[in-house]
C-alpha cells in the first residue's frame, strides 16, 4: 500500500487556480525533490499532504499509523516552551517510558518486599529495558549533537523559542524533524538558513536516515542532487517526473523540450499542408473532403491528437513561452589594470571575537572569488570593507583597488532604488537604450510580469527589491562586481541566467553565497573564512585561500582528513609499540627467574609473542574506528547504528584486555 496516495486534487486561492486534477502516489523510500517555478503551488501540495490544508477537490490518503513530518518556512514552535523541550518533543515515546520507570520506582519505594515489590519490580526491569533499547539514556545528548551541528551555543539550549530568531526556528525545527526519523518527512525550503557546514551535515544526516521517505521542496540544486534519486517538476498546475537527481533532471527536461519542439515544427508543417489543401479545395469536386480536413485540423488546433502528432497546441504554446530566451552579454567597455585588488595584513574583530587576522591576498582581472564560511565569520563585514558600504574600517593592515577599477556591490539590503519609480522604471534608469520589450523581457526573467512590472518599489517585498537590483545590475556591468547572497531571493530558472549572464562577463568576481551550486558554476577561487570549521585539518588559521571551484575543495580537505587520520592512526600505533618495547624491557631486567608456567586459553596458548602484538594493534585499530565513529553524524543521529557501535566498542575493549594479560604472560615467558 503506498506510504500516501494523492487522488485529482485541485486548490485555488482568490480564484485563482493552482492544483488542477493532481493524482500521484508515494511509495515508502522514495525521495523526491519539488521543483517549478515560484507560484506553482509546492508549498501548497506540502501543506495538504501534511493535514494543514484540505483540497476543494479531491483527496488526499495517509497510510494508517504512518508518522509525517513537516517542515514548513514559517516555524510552528511553542512560544513559551523552550529550545530544548521543544526539539526533544522528537522523543515523546522515549519520555512516556521514563514517565512509567518513576511510577514504578515509587512503587518500589512502597513496597520493599512481598508481591507488590515483585510486580514493581519486574515492572521497572522491563521498563529499563525498553527505555535503554530505545536510546533513552542518550537522547538528550543526541538533542544537544543536533542543535551543536546547527549552530546554536549551549546558552541557547534553555531560552523560550520566542526570543529566537527566524532562522534559528527554522533550523530548530530540522533538528527536531531528523531526530524523530517519520516515515514521511516534508521539507519545505529546509536550507534557507543554513551556512555550508550545517548543510554538509543536513546532508550527511538525511542520507543515513535510509529508511524516512522524503518529498523536498527546494532551491538549492546542490542539495537535491546530494539527497534525492527522482525530481518531480511543477508547472500549471500539473507534475511531470523524472528519474535521478536534479542534474539528471536538466538534461532529461531539456531533451524533452527538444523533442516537444521537433514535433512543433513537425506539427506547423502538418498544419500548413492541410491549410493550403483547404484553401485550394474548399469548393469544388473535393469540397467534402476539404471540410473534413478542417474539422479534424479546428479540433487539432483546440486539443485533440492527428497523425501520431504528441503535441497539443496547448503543450506548443506553453512550449514556446518556456524556451523563450534573453541573451544578456555583460560586455566591460572600459576593463580594469591586470592587478585589481591586493589585500595586506587585515584584521577584523567584532565584540572580541576575532573574524580575520593579517589576511594577505589578491585578484586579478577575470578572476572570480567565491568567500565562503560559517555564519558569523565575517563574510558580509569584509564584503562592506572593501566596498565601503556601510564604511568599514579595519581594526590593521590594508586593502588597495587597482588602476581603473571601477566597483559595483550587489547587497541583500539595497538602498539604491528609488522608492517613487515602476520597477519598469528603475530598469530603463540602469539602460536608457534598452526598449521597453527588452526591458519587460529581462523583468520577466526575474519573476515581473504583466501588472507587477508596473508596481512602485516603495510597495515591494525586500525579495522583490532585490530581484529588481539584480536585473539592474546586469544592465550595467562595471568592470569588477561584489556580490552577497546573489541567489537568495531567485527561483531556479533565474539563477541560471544569472549563470549564465555572469558566463559572459569577462571582468571580475568577489561575491559571498552558500548556494554551493552557484559557487561551483560561477568561482574559480575560493577565499575560506574559518576554514577549520569548513573541515580543513591542515590550518588553525582564520581565512585560506584556495585555487578552484567548491567541488575541488570538497575533494581537498576529504583528501586532507583522510591523510591526517592515518598520520594519527601511525603516531598511535607508534607510541603504542614504544611503550610495549618499554613494558618488555623492564619486565625483562626484574625477571629473577622464569616464572612458574601459567595456563593460557587454548586459542592463545600456542600464538608466539609477535603474533599476540600483531593481534593487539589489530584491536586497537578496530577500537580507534569505532571511536572516531561516534562523532560521526550519520552514527550519532541514528539510534541503532549508535546501539551497535557501543556494543562493539564494549566488546573490542574486553578483547583488548584479554589480549593484554596473553601478552604480558607471553612476555615473561619469553
Amino acid at each position: 500500500m503506498a506510504l500516501v496516495s494523492v487522488e485529482d486534487i485541485e486548490k485555488a486561492y482568490a480564484g485563482r487556480a493552482v492544483l488542477r486534477g493532481i493524482s500521484f502516489d508515494i511509495q515508502r523510500g522514495q525521495r523526491i525533490g519539488l521543483v517549478g517555478p515560484n507560484g506553482a503551488g509546492k508549498t501548497t501540495l506540502l501543506k495538504l499532504i501534511a493535514g494543514y490544508e484540505e483540497p476543494d477537490h479531491g483527496s488526499v490518503t495517509v497510510a494508517k499509523a504512518a508518522k509525517v513530518s513537516y517542515v514548513s518556512q514559517v516555524a510552528n514552535l511553542d512560544a513559551e516552551r523552550t529550545l530544548r523541550q521543544e526539539v526533544s518533543k522528537a522523543f515523546e515515546h522515549v519520555h512516556d517510558v521514563e514517565r512509567q520507570m518513576h511510577e514504578a520506582a515509587e512503587d518500589l519505594a512502597k513496597h520493599a518486599d512481598g508481591p507488590e515489590h515483585d510486580a514493581a519490580m519486574a515492572r521497572y526491569s522491563r521498563l529499563e529495558h525498553e527505555f535503554q533499547h530505545m536510546g533513552g539514556f542518550e537522547y538528550q545528548h543526541r538533542v544537544e549533537a543536533a542543535l551543536d551541528e546547527l549552530g546554536f551555543a549551549e546558552r541557547d539550549l534553555d531560552l523560550p523559542t520566542k526570543a529566537l530568531s527566524g532562522g534559528q526556528k527554522s533550523r530548530a525545527q530540522i533538528a527536531r524533524l531528523l531526530l524523530e526519523a517519520p516515515d514521511l518527512a516534508l521539507l519545505d525550503e529546509p536550507t534557507n538558513h543554513l551556512d555550508l557546514k550545517m548543510l554538509d551535515w543536513l546532508e550527511d544526516t538525511v542520507n543515513a536516515l535510509s529508511d524516512i521517505t522524503l518529498l523536498i521542496v527546494s532551491h538549492d540544486r546542490y542539495f537535491l542532487d546530494s539527497v534525492v534519486d527522482e525530481i518531480w517538476d511543477m508547472q500549471g498546475g500539473k507534475i511531470e517526473k523524472y528519474p535521478g537527481n536534479y542534474s539528471a533532471f536538466v538534461e532529461l527536461k531539456a531533451e524533452r523540450q527538444l523533442a516537444q519542439n521537433r514535433s512543433y515544427e513537425q506539427q506547423q508543417a502538418y498544419i500548413a499542408k492541410q491549410e493550403e489543401y483547404i484553401r485550394r479545395f474548399g469548393a469544388g469536386q473535393r469540397a467534402k473532403q476539404a471540410r473534413g480536413r478542417k474539422k479534424r485540423l479546428d479540433r487539432l488546433k483546440a486539443g485533440g491528437g492527428e497523425q501520431g502528432l504528441v503535441t497539443t497546441m496547448a503543450l506548443v504554446n506553453a512550449v514556446r513561452k518556456d524556451n523563450k530566451k534573453i541573451i544578456l552579454n555583460l560586455e566591460v567597455k572600459k576593463p580594469s589594470g591586470i592587478d585589481v585588488l591586493k589585500v595586506e595584513g587585515l584584521t577584523k574583530a567584532y565584540e572580541n571575537k576575532k573574524l580575520f587576522e593579517d589576511m594577505g591576498w589578491g585578484v586579478q582581472r577575470g578572476k572570480r572569488l567565491g568567500i565562503i564560511g560559517p555564519n558569523g565569520s565575517g563574510k558580509s563585514t569584509l564584503l562592506n570593507m572593501l566596498a565601503g558600504e556601510p564604511p568599514t574600517p579595519a581594526d590593521a593592515g590594508k586593502f588597495k583597488w587597482g588602476h581603473g577599477v571601477q566597483v559595483q556591490y550587489y547587497r541583500q539590503e539595497q538602498q539604491n532604488l528609488i522608492p517613487e519609480n515602476t520597477v519598469l522604471e528603475e530598469l530603463q534608469r540602469a539602460r536608457i537604450t534598452a526598449t521597453q520589450q527588452e526591458l519587460r523581457d529581462l523583468a520577466a526573467l526575474f519573476l515581473f510580469s504583466g501588472d507587477t512590472i508596473e508596481k512602485k518599489i516603495s510597495v515591494l517585498s525586500g525579495g522583490e527589491k532585490a530581484r529588481v537590483a539584480m536585473a539592474r545590475l546586469l544592465l550595467n556591468a562595471t568592470n569588477t562586481i561584489i556580490m552577497d547572497e546573489p541567489t537568495n531571493h531567485l527561483d531556479m530558472q533565474t539563477c541560471e541566467v544569472l549563470e549564465a549572464a555572469l558566463d559572459t562577463y569577462d571582468g571580475t568576481l568577489i561575491l559571498v553565497s552558500h548556494d554551493r551550486y552557484f559557487l561551483d558554476q560561477v568561482c574559480d577561487e575560493l577565499l575560506v573564512l574559518n576554514p577549520r570549521a569548513m573541515g580543513s585539518t591542515t590550518t588553525d588559521a582564520t581565512w585560506r585561500l584556495f585555487k578552484g571551484s567548491y567541488s575541488d575543495y570538497l575533494a581537498t580537505i576529504e583528501r586532507e582528513r583522510l591523510a591526517a587520520i592515518e598520520a594519527k592512526r601511525v603516531a598511535e600505533r607508534e607510541e603504542k609499540e614504544r611503550e610495549r618495547e618499554r613494558a618488555r624491557q623492564a619486565e625483562a631486567a626484574k625477571k629473577a627467574a622464569k616464572p612458574a608456567a601459567v595456563k593460557l586459553p587454548h586459542k592463545y596458548a600456542k600464538l608466539t609473542l609477535v603474533e599476540v602484538e600483531k593481534q593487539i594493534a589489530e584491536l586497537e585499530w578496530t577500537i580507534a574506528e569505532i571511536e572516531n565513529s561516534f562523532s560521526d553524524a550519520r552514527v550519532a543521529s541514528n539510534p541503532a547504528s549508535m546501539q551497535k557501535a557501543q556494543a562493539d566498542y564494549a566488546k573490542k575493549r574486553a578483547e583488548l584486555t584479554e589480549l593484554m594479560g596473553v601478552w604480558e604472560v607471553k612476555a615473561a615467558q619469553s
